[in-house]
């Protein structure tokens, strides 16, 4: 069995997303939503229905993205233990890091100096480290 190192250390970035985005940043988005005063709108009410819609919006979308990176994260493991093989998948993966990298630093670019903070800071190696190692296991294939 041959380990694709790339991979492997691409996979272990996009588990470091999965837990900075699943744990940490789920548990930071649920603080921030029971600080605000979240009462329906009419349109939310009429498009979603009543009480904690956008709760519920945003757990979703959180959660999706947090999928995003664990399945990222299996199919990386597995290439790097031989189990798949996929040039494409893994230059798929290697571009969706690297537009949620873009995504990131679009939102942070208004405030530079929060790149230093120690989320933002492991997002940008995280999604770094995952694109370019996904990239470079599917140059290995």
């Amino acid at each position: 069995m041959d380990l694709n190192l790339a991979a492997l250390i691409a996979a272990v970035a996009a588990s470091v997303g999965v837990f900075a985005h699943g744990v940490v940043g789920g548990r930071w988005l649920a603080a921030q939503l029971d600080s605000v005063d979240m009462r329906p709108t009419q349109l939310s009410t009429r498009l979603f229905g009543d009480d904690d819609v956008s709760r519920q919006v945003f757990g979703v979308t959180w959660h999706s993205v947090t999928a995003v990176f664990l399945a990222s994260a299996v199919a990386l493991y597995l290439t790097a233990f031989g189990a798949l093989e996929s040039r494409d998948l893994l230059r798929f993966i290697a571009i969706l890091h690297a537009a949620i990298l873009g995504v990131g630093l679009f939102y942070i670019e208004v405030r530079p100096a929060a790149i230093a903070q120690p989320i933002p800071l492991t997002f940008l190696f995280a999604m770094v480290t995952a694109a370019g190692g996904a990239w470079i296991a599917s140059s290995s294939l």
